[in-house]
């Protein structure tokens, strides 16, 4: 038996004669001798090729990590230097979890400013969708919804680096 890929999907395709009959596998075979069938079948094949490619770039394309889109912000400093200096700054904030520290934070900036919802399930996969949405308003509009943003303070901060230096008061003792 050959092993090619193209053997092996025909194969997969007479594993269905139980599903369908013999019936249905000689009116197949009927038609496969037409022309216009042939015709047809090809234009379908082409067709699912064609659809699966472009759903697998868009599938590669959302998969993009922040740190990827960082680099089409730096890009947009060609045409457009002071937002691309906003959104990078703002950028590079989220990814260091300077503001909007957790997902219920930029899910809460996002209804505050009227900017589209971000239906992500992790703070990390929504930091692309909230730079885009911010990227398509204009320079006056993005200052003042990123003033909105204040950064977060030590007081504020939950994370373990937080919690330990409450709880070593390093702060006011300083470090030695």
């Amino acid at each position: 038996m050959n092993d090619k890929p193209e053997i092996k999907l025909l194969g997969d395709l007479i594993k269905l004669l139980k599903k369908y009959g013999i019936d249905t596998f000689s009116l197949l075979i009927d038609m496969l001798s037409t022309p216009e069938f042939n015709d047809l079948l090809v234009a379908t094949l082409t067709k699912t090729i064609e659809v699966s490619r472009i759903s697998k770039a868009e599938k590669t394309e959302t998969k993009r990590t922040p740190r990827d889109f960082r680099s089409s912000l730096v890009e947009l400093g060609i045409s457009d230097p002071e937002k691309s200096d906003l959104l990078l700054k703002f950028h590079d904030n989220l990814m260091g979890k300077n503001i909007l520290p957790t997902l219920r934070d930029i899910q809460a900036f996002v209804s505050d400013t009227g900017l589209p919802s971000i239906k992500s399930s992790a703070r990390s996969k929504a930091i692309v969708p909230l730079i885009k949405s911010l990227s398509e308003l204009s320079l006056d509009e993005l200052r003042t919804k990123i003033a909105i943003v204040k950064a977060v303070s030590s007081q504020n901060d939950r994370s373990l680096e937080g919690w330990s230096n409450i709880i070593l008061d390093k702060e006011r003792r300083g470090t030695h």
